[in-house]
């Protein structure tokens, strides 16, 4: 049973982990890491188990990694839209 629960943690902090480099890069990888991460967790903490140790800091970097690849994802649209209309303007 205890192998299980330390599987299970590693997984939430790996997930963790690569939401919050992926999320940091502002890709979508970093949401669906995060996301991945933060639904192992709920599930985690579902079955009893208390929040700590790997589990806690995967689920605080999965939660920093879903903020930066959502406001990645919404700068970039922005941007995007922004350049396109500037280039609207910009030909000669």
């Amino acid at each position: 049973m205890e192998e299980l629960k330390a599987k299970a943690q590693s997984q939430i902090l790996t997930f963790g982990i690569l939401g919050i480099i992926f999320g940091a890069l502002g890709g979508l990888l970093g949401i669906i890491f995060s996301s991945i991460s933060l639904s192992k967790a709920k599930k985690y903490a579902a079955e009893g188990n208390e929040l700590t140790g790997k589990a806690k800091t995967g689920k605080i970097l999965a939660t920093v990694g879903l903020i930066l690849g959502i406001l990645g994802v919404v700068f970039s649209i922005i941007f995007s839209v922004a350049g396109g209309m500037m280039s609207q303007y910009m030909q000669y």
